[in-house]
């Protein structure tokens, strides 16, 4: 019976997208039902929405809408024989369909620090045979490097930032897909990281909505906060004032992206560098020397300030800002 319902869900996943049929087959593999601990109706389990999968004291795990994941398999480019690793695997659904998409030559590797998520992901995988398929349960900031490298990392939960220990597990040529969580504006747009041999090039790919990540995936305000008190009782007076010609949303999410630099604390939303910090106010109040911020607001200027959906960013492989352009240019 849940074959048809696995079907309906196909029709829903085509609908949202050009989708290659190894995907689409995929889903059509897995019964979606039996990675949660509460009963829903079929309509429910299989429409192309987010559920509740299970509930461990105030964290929860959802299963994410199925046309989402079917275009972060696609952009990750996932094909056969492929090895995967995905952050914040949650209960196993979106990993198990990814397995029958790289197939039985392939293999997919999910990350969940929930250790009741994780248990859960486990047990569902024993009982549905599926063998390239395993659960670490670990905290996914640092990777898993024993079945490094990988040919796509695919992430389903908000980060606030990309990790060094993907780029270096991460094959030359492969993806990054995932969610950034910019916390201080409440946004969190999706974002193809690829890796050449010097460089991380990224583009924005759909805005989103994920449950946010814990550890040290999702700590980086209270870091960059760490990092403000230590230095901004050095400056009582901005030097200068950067003037940046975009609405706040706009700004506060290319800078996030750009430098992963930022944080807020009582409304007021900050760039922290080594030797000073800069304060938003319709533009930046800089205190201190800040190279960084002047550099990301000068090639950012060169694109004459286009929105974040049409820009490309480029780091080196340690995750620092190297440059930002329009995406359609060389």
């Amino acid at each position: 019976m849940t074959r048809s319902w696995r079907e309906w869900l196909v029709r829903q996943i085509s609908l949202a997208g050009d989708f290659d049929e190894r995907i689409l087959n995929a889903f059509l593999k897995v019964p979606r039902e039996v990675f949660s601990e509460f009963h829903y109706d079929l309509d429910v389990v299989y429409s192309d929405n987010v559920i509740v999968t299970a509930k461990d004291g105030d964290s929860y795990s959802t299963s994410s809408q199925p046309s989402l994941m079917a275009l972060f398999m696609s952009v990750a480019g996932l094909k056969e024989s492929m090895k995967v690793l995905e952050i914040g695997s949650g209960t196993g659904y979106n990993a198990c369909v990814m397995a029958h998409v790289v197939g039985e030559n392939g293999l997919v590797v999910g990350i969940e620090s929930n250790q009741k998520f994780f248990k859960k992901s486990v047990e569902v995988v024993s009982k549905l045979g599926i063998q390239n398929v395993i659960f670490v349960n670990e905290d996914g900031f640092y990777g898993f490097e024993k079945f490094a490298p990988y040919d796509a990392i695919v992430v389903t939960v908000a980060v606030d930032r990309i990790s060094r220990h993907w780029i270096e597990q991460l094959r030359i040529g492969g993806r990054i897909v995932g969610p950034i969580d910019v916390y201080t504006i409440d946004r969190q747009p999706a974002f193809v990281f690829e890796k050449t041999s010097d460089s991380i090039v990224a583009k924005h790919l759909v805005e989103t909505k994920f449950i946010k990540a814990g550890g040290l995936l999702g700590n980086l305000n209270e870091t960059n906060l760490k990092r403000l008190s230590k230095i901004e009782k050095t400056f009582s007076a901005p030097v200068e004032f950067l003037s940046v010609p975009a609405s706040s949303y706009e700004a506060v999410g290319v800078f996030h992206v750009a430098s992963w630099s930022l944080c807020e604390r009582s409304g007021w939303i900050y760039f922290v560098e080594d030797e000073g910090f800069a304060r938003w106010k319709s533009g930046w109040e800089l205190f201190g020397r800040m190279e960084l911020i002047k550099n990301i607001a000068g090639e950012w200027a060169k694109t004459g300030f286009i929105p974040i959906t049409l820009l490309k960013f480029r780091y080196d492989h340690r995750m620092n800002f190297r440059g930002v352009e329009r995406w359609d240019e060389t």
